[in-house]
């Protein structure tokens, strides 16, 4: 009888230990998001990255349907089936063309060309680094100023004029010898006309594969961390930038948190902001679009070279539309007021994807959720 008493004690013991850890843990939770935005605290990131890797692995697991809608095909993208698999897309105004970034696992990255009128490939050029070696390196997002096209793979931004890949034929060699660095792991860019915007993308895993650096790690509202940033750079002088040297680190004008699972960003006719989100092949993408954040008061402010860098929230509060797509949608860009897109699920590498979408898209404007 003792030792059943001393067991029900020590019962009782662990039990109001674990009722004092959930409600201490609870109020650090609920503290811990008071007078924000503020850098995230450990607790509460661990928080957001354990449920975030939960929910993304149950999302994997679990298929939802294929009924999407909201897209309408352009054209094919070409190359996948050469092994290449699609990133970067911006469209190119001054060619007529959709312009696509491709990495491969054995091969030189690529770009190719599609005539936006007939939909049909126009050429495919070969990305060579500067000292002759084949570029190999992820190529990320893509844009277009009408004067020079952009490319981002790592931590930084390449530039080449578009006078000068017009030039070049089927099969010719693109060299990325000009580039800037930047404070972002560089995932997609889009150019409005006025800014280039370079953000990264951030997925929670324990080896810190998808990481981005602990200073974007920003507590925004009382239950949203947002773990990855974009830079808005103003073109006059990140074209400045450039011309200065190779590995200059122009500074942005302004930039947004963002949200987890971001692969490509445009900014909309009326200021707006449009994100794809996407990871995995079996898992629905979203096309997310957000009222103009740079019209509200900035979250707070990035201290630079020069002065303070204003940084705008897009948190749920902004958002207006959420479209469900298929898995695997990528860079994003604004062409005759849409917002289209390019998907990697096409690619071989993911053709056991549950959705297979080989395609250049359109999408609906305003689709809810």
């Amino acid at each position: 009888m003792k030792r059943k008493g001393v067991g029900k004690k020590i019962g009782k013991v662990i039990a109001i230990v674990l009722a004092c850890a959930i409600v201490v843990g609870v109020a650090g939770y609920f503290i811990g998001g008071v007078n924000t935005p503020r850098a995230a605290t450990g607790y509460r990131a661990f928080l957001a990255n354990a449920t975030e890797y939960i929910e993304r692995g149950v999302r994997g697991a679990v298929k939802s349907d294929n009924d999407y809608t909201g897209y309408m095909e352009l054209a094919a993208i070409p190359e996948v089936e050469n092994g290449y698999v699609p990133q970067g897309y911006c469209y190119c105004e001054t060619l007529n063309s959709h312009v696509i970034s491709y990495y491969h696992d054995d091969e030189a990255s690529v770009l190719s060309f599609v005539d936006a009128a007939t939909g049909e490939r126009t050429k495919t050029l070969h990305l060579q680094n500067a000292d002759g070696t084949d570029f190999t390196g992820h190529a990320g997002g893509l844009a277009d100023s009408g004067e020079y096209l952009y490319l981002c793979s790592g931590n930084s931004v390449y530039r080449f004029s578009i006078a000068e890949t017009d030039a070049l034929a089927d099969g010719g060699t693109l060299v990325l010898d000009s580039f800037v660095d930047t404070d972002v792991r560089c995932s997609y860019i889009h150019c409005d006309g006025k800014y280039l915007y370079a953000g990264e993308f951030y997925t929670y895993y324990p080896d810190d594969r998808y990481g981005t650096d602990k200073t974007h790690h920003m507590q925004m509202t009382m239950t949203e961390i947002h773990f990855s940033r974009v830079n808005a750079y103003a073109l006059e002088p990140l074209n400045a930038a450039f011309n200065a040297g190779n590995g200059s680190v122009p500074i942005p004008a302004f930039a947004c948190t963002t949200p987890n699972l971001v692969q490509g960003m445009a900014r909309l006719p009326d200021g707006g902001f449009a994100l794809s989100t996407s990871y995995g092949r079996n898992t629905d993408s979203h096309l997310l679009l957000y009222t103009d954040v740079t019209k509200r008061e900035p979250a707070y402010y990035l201290t630079v070279p020069g002065g303070d860098v204003p940084v705008y929230a897009l948190t749920n509060d902004a958002q207006t539309a959420s479209l469900r797509l298929p898995p695997l949608l990528e860079g994003v860009d604004i062409k005759d007021g849409a917002v289209t897109g390019i998907f990697e699920s096409g690619a071989q590498k993911y053709s056991d994807g549950k959705f297979p979408l080989n395609q250049i898209c359109a999408f609906a404007e305003n689709t809810a959720a």
